[in-house]
């Protein structure tokens, strides 16, 4: 195989998108934005926020792979998640965590907040930090800091097919020995991967 290209995972991604099949992106960004608020989600408390029947939000949850939910039944996490992770995302002086360096750029955007990002080289083990807004990124250090892309499958568990992939690397040099044990793998700049991540969130908002 080829490393792919970044108009192909695009692609890819949002073709095995779950929401997109299940018409739940409204679902999706508003239970994004409760779990920003630190606490683990009902889900009666999901369909009073979204105004739908219980039965419904229950319904579009089953076919969401991955969703993390507490001993209650209730929701930790869906990308951006209570549960720890290499991938910390500090809100309002909140630490969240999300599963892939991807949603940590992608999510600032959905929710209408900035977060702190603080994540680790997945080769060397060096600090990558960053700020991301809604609009951008900033104060990413190391400079040359890159994010690993891979082409997913066609499965809806994108977690399992695409994000256990996706990490911070302090330098594209950093990942050479990296690259060498986990096949046809992307870099890009953190910019470049903010730029994919605003390309989903857009194809997530039409399928609202």
């Amino acid at each position: 195989m080829e490393v792919p290209t970044f108009v192909e995972i695009a692609e890819r991604l949002s073709a095995a998108n779950p929401l997109r099949k299940v018409g739940s992106a409204d679902l999706f960004i508003s239970l994004l934005r409760e779990i920003a608020k630190g606490s683990p989600v009902s889900r009666e408390k999901l369909a009073a926020v979204l105004g739908w029947p219980l039965g419904r939000v229950a319904a579009a949850l089953d076919q969401i792979p991955n969703t993390e939910y507490d001993d209650g039944g209730n929701i930790l996490g869906i990308g951006l998640t209570l549960r720890e992770t290499p991938h910390v995302f500090e809100i309002d002086g909140r630490r969240l965590y999300t599963w892939c360096a991807l949603d940590a750029l992608m999510f600032p955007a959905l929710i209408g907040k900035t977060a702190r990002v603080l994540s680790r080289c997945a080769a060397t083990g060096a600090p990558v930090s960053l700020t991301v807004t809604p609009d951008g990124v900033r104060n990413v250090e190391p400079e040359g800091a890159a994010v690993s892309l891979v082409l997913p499958d066609a499965s809806p568990n994108v977690r399992g097919s695409f994000c256990c992939h996706v990490h911070f690397f302090a330098s594209t040099l950093a990942a050479d020995g990296w690259t060498a044990k986990h096949g046809d793998v992307l870099f890009v700049s953190v910019e470049d991967a903010f730029r994919l991540g605003q390309k989903l969130n857009q194809t997530l908002a039409q399928s609202t």
